[in-house]
This record gives structure tokens, C-alpha cells and sequence, in this order.
């Protein structure tokens, strides 16, 4: 059951999800060089879709599971490229990573175990392995920016399993000079405290409107094209 979901996931992945993003992207938003952050780069599969319309890009991913680095790397060969082992959150500090056994789902959000979602994906996929816990380091948007003299970023994709407000909240300084920002949200409670509320609320303080929705065929989840006025 769990090799079938995998292969039906990936096949509306990279054939219907990752296509329409790409496709409205090519035609809606356009850059020369620019700045890309993706947090939460997984595999770097929205990574490439990025090198391939913006080639001239800085991207700058974001990926505390160290296991995947290489494949990342695999998939983008961009010298423009830097991955970083770091999280992104709301403050500089060290936050334990379940390191799940499906490496899609590994998060910093504590899982709601009442969730009907989770109930629906043990069904699926069997209960899980016993996940193997790490500590990682957490900096956040403003600090790295800080750091790495980064005035302006261009486009910013968040998919951190549960933990994208955590994610805003440390952009308060640099939240102002972001453009575009894909981010996943939850249809489900499977994540404690999560709250889609409060990053519609945070995005809307902030100046940004929706621009699209990509839903996820038969998922509980979709990413949100974000747009801040002030580069209208």
C-alpha cells in the first residue's frame, strides 16, 4: 500500500502539481537575476523548476535533514546554488526534527495524534517507524539576510510541514522587501497549533494578496501564490 500511495503522490507531483506552478509562474512572474529561497527544499524538485525559468538565479534552500543534501545537489547542478543545513523559524535557537520514516513528512510541528488526516495516512501508509529524533539549528529570515547582506528577496517558497508561520514570523524586518511567496497551507489538523488564520492574517497585515491557489489533487494541502503590493 505504502510503495502505491508513494507512486500515485509522485506521479500527481511532478506531472499535474509541480506542472501548473511552473506553468503559471513561466507566464505571470518574471525575473533576470534574482533571489530565491526555498525552505523546506526536500529534494529540490521546485528548486529546478526555478533554475529552469530563472536561470540566472541565486537560490538559497533550506533543508535540516542532511540526507537529502545530496540529492538536492543531484537534481541541481547550478553553481548558483547554496544549501543550507539550517531551519527557518521565528527565532535563533535549536529545535528537535522527527526525521520520519517518509522523509516528505519530517517536521518541527508536533503532531495533533486525534487528527482524522493522520488517522486516514496510517491507514495508508501503516503506523510508522519509530522516528529518529535530531537537533537542529533554527535562524531565521531576518538574521540570514543580516548575515549574508541579502537587501531584497524575490521569490520565497515555504513548505515546512506545519511550521510556515513560524517561518513569517521571523521575516518582520525583511517580510517588507519580499515579493513573491509560495507557501504550502494545511486543509487538516494533523499539526498542533497550526493555523492557517494566522498566516492569511500575517500575509494580509504585510501587504501581500493571493494571487493563485495550486491545489494538490486528492491531497489535504495546497500552495498559495502570494504578490506584495508594494512591487506592483
Amino acid at each position: 500500500m505504502k510503495f502505491l500511495f508513494l507512486l500515485l503522490y509522485n506521479f500527481l507531483e511532478d506531472f499535474l502539481h509541480l506542472v501548473k506552478i511552473k506553468k503559471f509562474l513561466k507566464k505571470n512572474v518574471l525575473f533576470k537575476k534574482s533571489i530565491i529561497f526555498d525552505v523546506g527544499c526536500h529534494k529540490g524538485k521546485i528548486t529546478k523548476i526555478f533554475f529552469d525559468l530563472y536561470n540566472q538565479s541565486k537560490i538559497y534552500c533550506f533543508e535540516p535533514n542532511k540526507l537529502l543534501h545530496k540529492i538536492i545537489k543531484q537534481n541541481n547542478s547550478n553553481k548558483n546554488l547554496t544549501v543550507n543545513s539550517c531551519a527557518l523559524g521565528k527565532k535563533e535557537e535549536e529545535k528537535i526534527l522527527s526525521l520520519e520514516d517518509l522523509d516528505l513528512t519530517s517536521s518541527l510541528s508536533k503532531i495533533n495524534k486525534n487528527s482524522f488526516y493522520l488517522k486516514v495516512k496510517k491507514l495508508i501508509l501503516g503506523e510508522a517507524k519509530n522516528s529518529l529524533i535530531k537537533k537542529v539549528k533554527v535562524t531565521t529570515i531576518d538574521n540570514f539576510c543580516k548575515t549574508k547582506k541579502i537587501k531584497k528577496i524575490d521569490l520565497i517558497k515555504i513548505d515546512v510541514e506545519g511550521h510556515e508561520y513560524m517561518v513569517l514570523l521571523g521575516s518582520k524586518k525583511m517580510i517588507k522587501n519580499i515579493n513573491y511567496i509560495i507557501i504550502e497551507i494545511q486543509k487538516n489538523s494533523m499539526y498542533k497549533d497550526y493555523s492557517k488564520k494566522k498566516i492569511e492574517s500575517f500575509l494580509k497585515k504585510n501587504n501581500f494578496y493571493l494571487l493563485k491557489k495550486f491545489n494538490f489533487p486528492f491531497m489535504f494541502f495546497e500552495d498559495r501564490l502570494y504578490k506584495n503590493k508594494k512591487f506592483d
